[in-house]
């Protein structure tokens, strides 16, 4: 048993579970209660309820469109560096520093 549980009366943590588990059981009635309210809304509107979890907004259809071909992002970072030292290699070469 864990110490926070032997310093708490036995009557004590059951009336703490007690409330727990009413205000569970009336959170649960009130979404049943909103869901019931929703449902006769959409009866009202002459919605349909199934299944549609928006049926304002569809998902997008595919409208044949292909992503651009495009060259990896790190090939080309690669390419850039590579020719960054070249050029840094050539100066250094040209001041006969290195």
């Amino acid at each position: 048993m864990d110490r926070t549980e032997r310093k708490i009366p036995p009557e004590k943590r059951r009336r703490k579970f007690d409330e727990a588990q009413q205000f569970s059981e009336d959170r649960a009635q009130l979404l049943d209660t909103i869901r019931e309210m929703i449902d006769i809304e959409f009866e009202h509107r002459g919605l349909k309820t199934e299944k549609l979890p928006h049926p304002e907004s569809p998902p997008p259809e595919n409208r044949g469109r292909e992503p651009p071909d495009r060259r990896p992002f790190g090939r080309t970072l690669w390419q850039r560096i590579a020719n960054l030292s070249r050029a840094c290699l050539k100066r250094l070469k040209q001041t006969n520093i290195y």
